[in-house]
């Protein structure tokens, strides 16, 4: 039943753990047939480019945590438009952030990014953008 479903992400929010590795948490709304579920957070585990894949890669920590159908197909497109097309890095990021507050809660940092407003549409597998 994944017909007319749109994944809207809003932001992501980078953090690095004081054991060196990086989670993120994406904040979205789901579309199905014109209803809206707003500001869903999906937790997320970041593994950083190695021998196996070129880019880093996003993780459902836990996916049981949102039961939307194709929403692996939606974290591989975003995966790839985020790291690979935009070039971002987590990694940069944070370290940026970090040394612009000076401060640190509890040994994390963290950096967030905004989306301009789009959707991916699980039926076209694409993201488009939303025309004010």
């Amino acid at each position: 039943m994944s017909a007319f479903i749109k994944l809207h992400p809003h932001n992501l929010i980078f953090q690095r753990a004081g054991d060196g590795s990086y989670t993120a948490d994406l904040s979205c709304s789901i579309e199905q047939y014109g209803l809206m579920v707003r500001d869903c957070l999906i937790q997320l585990l970041l593994f950083a480019p190695n021998a196996f894949h070129s880019h880093w890669l996003m993780v459902c920590e836990d996916p049981a945590q949102l039961n939307v159908p194709g929403f692996a197909v939606f974290l591989r497109s975003l995966e790839k438009y985020m790291f690979v097309t935009l070039h971002y890095s987590p990694q940069d990021a944070v370290m940026h952030s970090s040394q612009a507050a000076h401060t640190s809660l509890s040994g994390s940092h963290a950096s967030e990014l905004f989306f301009d407003k789009m959707y991916f549409d699980i039926d076209q597998v694409t993201f488009q953008l939303i025309k004010d």
